[in-house]
């Protein structure tokens, strides 16, 4: 462990009686790690929502984000309710802070905590007439501890501590005031302010509720069983955050309190929970009886690695001391019977001096009188070393299951987890009364209130815009966010008539009868949108078995000989939505042969409904070259402007495997139809590389100045998926080279503004008067109460969500050299919400970033490995191995060293060594993946 990981905080209100002891801190030594140049800073509170200049780390590039140029002033004036919580009394403006220090310097972070709660400390700090608050931090006086005294054993040197706290100075919560008011820059002693408020409201509710990062289960919290192993229990999600209170009468800080939903493992017998996971037991044995593997069944147990777990041998059933599953022994020198209590053996140490060999078995019957009824079971090895035989073991309530759920499991989670506006805001605040900010004592003490009901707020309503189609056609939804198809044509058919094109039953699916009839429905539905259609398409059949990518290609061939033209799109019917099946196919025919492709459902397809007929043609028409509508009256952008969208994914956290990034660039005056490239992005990095920006940006820029006949002069650049923490990369690392590339490629760099968008936040909107539902109407804006004391952030509702509550978007506007007026970049993002190529509504957030989204949704088809290794191995195998080492940080974190050394394998190129020229070039040029 760190030296810097050697301390923890505590507060106390009043002056500090003198402290005892002194010398050097060895929690002050200077630590020698090397930190990657996307780390977060030291001190960072990752429980806390921090502004973006916490995260500016001095010497590095100092990032100006954009001050917020006023309000909006042309919208509707509405009244909402949010879900944060004002705060409204901080009581005393200083409180003491104190360094805990323990020496000699423990290994595990676990001691501190086992220090401050024992006895004999506890016992001290009660001689002062003020609580304490802990997170690990504080100082004064100095106690001699013997930790294996506390649970009942002989004390042993490795065991005793001697625990100073010592005073280091005053949190002034008036540098935080100064802060909110704009008057000081971000600084330590604000963090620390803010650290401190984190700590205090967390301390009451964690001593009756289990706390997850920033999420409290109380123990009676509705659960909901998915299996014989998993459960999913809803939580209470409070955070200490900063907003723009101080204008209307706050302070300047809330408490932002909201539900959610998590799935654990379900507290039982060891052994039991073993039993469900497996269902049923499978022989520990190898083909070759010299050489013993390990089974599929012992292999699947590696997803129980890091289970939690108590033991319940040793006659203390209070003792609540806590194990963690690191591995489950193994040794092919046990043979057939395996690692098991049997056969693993160990020597222990006499009181005499001498030296006893035990099998497990032996020392459990020995020590405990414990007869192991499953002695041929395997056995625990835990992140403390010492073997644990399952039936001795109880798995921890609250252990959360990090895997991905399977269709049924995920289905019934979401049922469980959507709630409409009235249930959550109800549950919101049931979650605020558990809370008790009333009745808690910590509160109290250092003179803090909380408001006990939602804020009303002045919220804006933007009028929503006219959508033009073809023919001159105009549609108003007003506040309902939808519009019908019916009698419609789209604003620009496909760019070409359809001549070469074909219908591909899949495995037979369909019969040769229904797939007619389903053409013709198609037909008539795209004729009538104003689909330009020149010929019959040719109608096919794949036999049962046949390989995908030999499917894509003969139907590639026989559609071209047919038509003695190149294939403009193929069609295919798949039996279901198997995803695997779907990738399989996309990825032969865009990556060897770029043949656009559209996919459709055999349940659909025999169904041969008019509006399913729609929607399909919504996306071919893009595919085609087409645009579906543009939102009616002169353009948005006055002179020559690119907008530009760009996401990052990221594989699940058990898989080591590359980000993808996704980059879209508008090629028209209205920002409706786009182009995108994707290429993998190094491993779980969410900034771009400087290769990615100048390798995926430059060709694009080059295409829309070919289309324009100009260069850009504003740029829009729409980020989705970063955090505050990454603001100043994005800045640092995208935006500077995207400046570059410009430059290089235009002799200009357009005027930019840079906005992050995102959803992975918890604020609400309950409006006074919503939807049928309950939700706010598209168009509602927030300025106030939930954004930045002064920086340039708004949430916007600009969808109208099918089910649940509806979640805003947050933009954040980082840089803006543009200089619109709020009132006009509002309408303008959520304007451009209805030009969504594939929807009869509008999307919750800006079209580019959600088409880079969608851009890095299908690449995963384009990964360059043998199409095997994309099958799930639940499909492959019984039972599914967990795929590698659990990683320890949020995957939209930034690479560590390790990673960062690693360069991932480009994804394939659209359009192989087999596709013709004319392909690639017309392939690129569409929304190919829509």
């Amino acid at each position: 462990m760190s030296a810097r990981g050697s301390q923890r905080g505590g507060s106390q209100m009043g002056d500090p009686s003198p402290g005892a002891g002194g010398g050097q801190d060895p929690g002050r030594q200077k630590s020698e790690f090397k930190r990657d140049a996307f780390d977060i800073p030291d001190g960072i509170n990752k429980r806390i929502d921090l502004p973006a200049e916490a995260y500016v780390m001095k010497g590095r590039y100092q990032a100006q984000f954009a001050r917020r140029p006023g309000y909006n002033t042309t919208g509707d004036n509405i009244k909402v309710n949010l879900n944060q919580f004002r705060v409204t009394s901080l009581g005393n403006p200083d409180v003491w802070q104190f360094d805990v220090v323990l020496s000699p310097v423990p290994m595990a972070r676990a001691i501190y905590k086992k220090a401050w709660d024992c006895k004999k400390v506890q016992e001290k700090l009660k001689e002062h007439r003020f609580p304490w608050i802990w997170d690990g931090h504080k100082l004064a006086w100095q106690v001699n501890i013997d930790l294996g005294e506390e649970r009942g054993r002989a004390g042993e040197d490795k065991n005793k501590f001697l625990v100073t706290l010592r005073p280091v100075g005053k949190v002034r919560l008036e540098s935080l005031k100064a802060y909110l008011t704009g008057k000081a820059d971000f600084d330590n002693s604000v963090l620390e302010c803010l650290s401190f408020l984190d700590h205090v409201l967390r301390q009451g509710p964690s001593s009756n509720m289990k706390l997850i990062k920033r999420t409290f289960f109380h123990p009676e919290a509705q659960t909901l069983q998915l299996n014989l192993v998993t459960e999913a229990i809803k939580g209470i999600y409070a955070a200490i955050s900063l907003n723009d209170s101080f204008n209307s009468g706050g302070l300047g800080l809330g408490i932002n309190v909201d539900v959610t939903n998590q799935t654990f493992w379900i507290g039982q017998p060891f052994e039991q929970l073993v039993r469900n996971f497996l269902n049923s037991p499978v022989e520990v044995k190898g083909s070759n009886p010299k050489k013993y593997t390990q089974s599929a069944a012992f292999k699947a147990l590696r997803r129980l690695h890091g289970v939690r777990f108590r033991v319940t041998h040793r006659g203390k059933m209070e003792d609540n001391k806590e194990y963690k599953v690191k591995q489950f022994a193994w040794g092919s020198q046990y043979g057939e019977e395996g690692a098991c209590a049997k056969q693993v053996r160990f020597d222990k140490k006499m009181q005499d001096g001498s030296t006893k060999s035990y099998t497990i078995e032996e020392y459990y019957r020995e020590t405990y009188n414990a007869k192991l009824v499953y002695p041929y079971w395997p056995l625990i090895y835990t992140t403390r070393a010492g073997y644990f035989p399952f039936e001795v073991c109880e798995v921890d309530r609250f252990n959360p299951y990090p895997f991905k759920l399977d269709a049924e499991q995920t289905s019934e989670m979401i049922k469980f987890a959507v709630q409409r506006p009235r249930e959550r805001k109800e549950e919101v605040m049931k979650s605020a009364r558990l809370l008790d900010w009333a009745g808690d004592k910590y509160l109290q003490h250092f003179g803090i209130k909380v408001e006990h009901n939602m804020p009303i707020v002045n919220a804006k309503l933007i009028k929503n815009p006219t959508i033009e189609f073809g023919a001159k056609k105009m549609n108003n939804p007003g506040t309902s966010g939808r519009w019908d198809l019916r009698n419609t044509k789209f604003l620009k058919p496909n760019a070409m008539p359809l001549k070469s094109w074909a219908f591909v039953s899949v495995d037979r699916c369909v019969d040769k009868a229904t797939l007619a009839n389903f053409v013709k429905a198609f037909k008539q539905a795209y004729i009538g949108h104003g689909g330009v259609i020149a010929s019959e398409p040719l109608l096919l059949d794949s036999p049962p078995q046949k390989d995908g990518s030999a499917t894509i290609y003969d139907a590639f061939q026989q559609t071209g000989n047919h038509f003695k033209a190149t294939p403009q799109i193929i069609f295919f019917v798949l039996k279901d939505k198997t995803a695997w099946i779907y990738e399989r196919m996309k990825k032969s025919a865009d990556c060897r042969l770029a043949c656009v492709t559209q996919m459709v459902n055999s349940q659909h397809v025999r169904k041969a409904a008019p509006q399913y007929c729609s929607n399909v043609c919504l996306k071919v028409n893009a595919k085609l070259g087409g645009q579906t509508s543009r939102v009616s009256g002169p353009s948005f952008f006055k002179v020559p402007t690119m907008v530009i969208g760009v996401d990052v994914s990221h594989g699940m956290a058990s898989q080591l495997v590359p980000s993808v990034a996704g980059l879209c660039v508008s090629m028209d005056r209205d920002a409706a139809v786009y182009n995108a490239t994707v290429q993998t992005n190094a491993y779980r990095t969410e900034i771009l590389t400087p290769e990615n920006v100048n390798g995926m940006l430059g060709p694009l820029i080059k295409r829309w100045t070919e289309l324009n006949k100009t260069v850009p002069q504003q740029v829009f650049y729409f980020r989705d998926g970063v955090s505050e923490g990454q603001f100043a990369h994005v800045l640092e690392y995208e935006f500077e080279e995207m400046k570059k590339v410009f430059k290089r490629e235009t002799g200009v760099v357009p005027k930019f503004a840079v906005i992050v968008a995102t959803k992975r936040h918890h604020i609400r909107i309950f409006p006074e008067r919503g939807d049928k539902n309950g939700n706010p109407f598209p168009g509602t804006l927030v300025e106030h109460e939930v954004t930045h004391p002064y920086h340039y952030d708004f949430y916007l509702c600009s969808h109208s969500a099918i089910q649940g509550t509806a979640r805003p978007v947050h933009y954040n506007v980082l840089h803006d050299d543009v200089n619109w007026k709020p009132d006009d970049l509002q309408r303008m993002i959520y304007h451009q919400c209805y030009q969504f190529c594939r929807s009869t509504t509008p999307i919750s957030l800006h079209p580019a970033v959600y088409y880079a989204h969608l851009v890095c949704y299908r690449a995963r088809c384009h990964e360059n490995k043998a199409i095997s290794e994309q099958v799930p191995r639940d499909i492959q195998h019984h039972f599914l191995p967990a795929p590698g080492p659990m990683a320890k940080r949020d995957p939209s974190t930034t690479t560590s060293d390790s990673d960062s050394n690693l360069k991932p394998p480009p994804l394939l190129e659209m359009g192989g060594d087999e596709a013709r020229p004319d392909c690639k070039v017309t392939f690129r040029n569409t929304m190919w993946w829509v």
